[in-house]
């Protein structure tokens, strides 16, 4: 019996799905249950503060409603969209899993999901674009299942998968002129975040062509006059404590001054301080081109934008780069443009990407798709081991003496974790407010505690990578990161343990080291062998990746002893 090729296509495509959800569900529990992501850490916080509304007119009733993060004490600063906060509160409690240690769990499970969707709706958009039979047809779904930044983000709970996935939903219903269901996701998408605006343009230039086809302008405006009340009225139900009735709420509108004041260059916020003296649009950039996409594609991509200027191209190419430059400008030119903001054009990239293989030759084509995929793979290896800060933890429980006096940086995770069968209390610990101003205070408070610590433990690149970029903010504290790492004041390294992405290979007995460092004041290195890590390999090193990139599931830790 002959199968036909619908059913082929719905077979593989589903199978594409199936894969791309078990390599965002691999290694699920990375932190081993410490919540080392302060977004997610928080966004777990309030899932598990928040209740469930008795009733419809209970959930609206933004003063009232015990699922409004506003109406607790804790929660007077909240700027996340709450249509994910909202869908994993349903599933933990429905799951019976509603409880601090495992909500993290749901929300990240829910993130793998939505973003293994854009699998199917790239499938459902290319077919619009190339021919039904068209040998590539499911390329940009191949290469987005093994991209290195969906994999990352997709196991972190937080909303920027939401937010990719229903942008990409919104677009291919637009394809198809679907223009109700696309105004009801686009509602979706803005209750994920509110930056989804920026959206909008790229639905007018569809009803723009709509109406050009139809040589009227009607159908752009009666679309409109249905589309947007839907949008606003889906946004006005999964978002409803922006409002209080029909009007704006008050404390969301000042929540969201509150972040663009700390998420800009006038203060000294802390996570701020990383984008001090970075070239927006240049850093952006460097880090989708290098740690985002990985340079495979960013070949093929780059080829497609200076090699084929006489093609005609589907409408659809278009406005995929369209909406591809908008978010990049948009977002690139803030000056806070954190990696994970870019999320949404990455399916897009891999259709303009698919575009360019069909013309380019086929023996590159396959070197530069496989060393792709290679490159995912290689990521998920970060998943395969402990957390390097667990990793770490332990380190410091076997070989540091109990009573030992260790001092952490302020505003990062200190070490040791809380594990099972070891306590951290048996360590005199303390912390340097190194993100304060500097002034002759603080350093006087510093020095105090630094000649009494016995070892200094840097959980992660955080504060020695931003403090030691901008000298002119911190002048004695960027020197003292310089002296720290040149083996010029009392403490000198006792280890370093990481986790990057690579090869485990025991037999060697040692790790090897490819990629360039950026520790302060040293030359750069771009290639080390360490014969003290702890699991032998060859690696990848990521060190001057945008800080999110590396922060969150694998940390660098330094650890340095005092000497006497």
């Amino acid at each position: 019996m002959k199968i036909s090729s619908h059913f082929k296509s719905t077979v593989t495509v589903f199978l594409l799905f199936l894969l791309a959800l078990i390599l965002r569900l691999y290694g699920l529990d990375w932190d081993q249950g410490q919540h080392l992501h302060p977004d997610e850490r928080f966004l777990t916080m309030v899932v598990n503060d928040i209740r469930l509304p008795q009733s419809i007119s209970e959930y609206l009733n933004t003063e009232k409603s015990p699922l409004n993060p506003y109406n607790y004490s804790s929660y007077q600063f909240f700027v996340y969209g709450t249509f994910p906060v909202f869908l994993v509160k349903y599933l933990s409690v429905f799951l019976h899993l509603d409880d601090y240690d495992h909500i993290q769990l749901v929300g990240r499970a829910a993130s793998a999901f939505f973003d293994s969707l854009n699998i199917i709706f790239l499938f459902l958009l290319v077919r619009k674009i190339f021919s039904k039979h068209h040998r590539l047809r499911f390329l940009p779904s191949i290469l987005y299942t093994f991209c290195i930044l969906p994999l990352q983000l997709s196991h972190f709970f937080a909303v920027d998968t939401f937010l990719t996935t229903l942008i990409l939903i919104t677009f291919t219903f637009l394809a198809y002129d679907l223009f109700i269901p696309a105004a009801i996701t686009l509602g979706l998408a803005l209750s994920c975040k509110i930056t989804a605006i920026i959206f909008l343009p790229i639905i007018f230039i569809f009803l723009l062509r709509q109406s050009i086809n139809k040589k009227s302008p009607f159908p752009l405006i009666l679309i409109t006059a249905y589309c947007l009340p839907i949008t606003f009225l889906v946004f006005r139900f999964f978002q409803p404590y922006a409002f209080i009735g029909l009007k704006i709420n008050p404390l969301f509108i000042d929540n969201l001054r509150q972040l663009k004041q700390m998420a800009s260059s006038q203060g000294l916020f802390p996570p701020s301080v990383q984008w001090l003296n970075r070239f927006p649009l240049g850093y952006s950039l460097q880090n989708i081109a290098i740690f985002g996409l990985g340079l495979p594609m960013s070949i093929i991509f780059f080829i497609s934008l200076i090699k084929y200027k006489k093609h005609t191209y589907h409408y659809l190419l278009v406005y995929s780069l369209v909406w591809i430059i908008v978010l990049y400008i948009y977002q690139g030119s803030q000056f806070t443009h954190c990696f994970r903001y870019f999320l949404p054009i990455y399916p897009f990239l891999f259709i303009i990407i698919t575009y360019t293989v069909a013309h380019l030759n086929r023996y590159l084509s396959i070197i530069l798709i496989v060393l792709h995929l290679s490159l995912g793979i290689l990521s998920l290896s970060i998943y395969s081991r402990p957390h390097s800060r667990v990793q770490a933890s332990l380190w410091i429980y076997q070989y540091l003496p109990s009573g030992s006096r260790i001092t952490n940086e302020y505003w990062d995770d200190p070490l040791p974790l809380y594990l099972p069968g070891h306590d951290p209390n048996i360590y005199q610990g303390t912390m340097l407010p190194l993100y304060d101003p500097d002034s002759s205070q603080k350093w006087l408070s510093l020095q105090t505690q630094l000649n009494n610590a016995d070892y200094l433990i840097m959980s992660s690149n955080r504060l020695w990578r931003s403090i030691s970029r901008v000298p002119d903010k911190y002048p004695v504290t960027a020197a003292f990161y310089r002296d720290l790492f040149a083996g010029r004041t009392d403490f000198q390294k006792l280890i370093e343990i990481n986790s990057y992405p690579g090869l485990s290979l025991p037999f060697l007995g040692k790790c090897i080291y490819f990629g360039p460092t950026d520790f302060p004041g040293q030359e750069t290195s771009w290639m080390t062998v360490d014969g003290q890590c702890l699991y032998p390999g060859i690696y990848l090193r990521d060190d001057i990746a945008e800080e999110s990139f590396t922060v969150y599931d694998h940390p660098k830790v330094l650890i340095f002893k005092r000497q006497y």
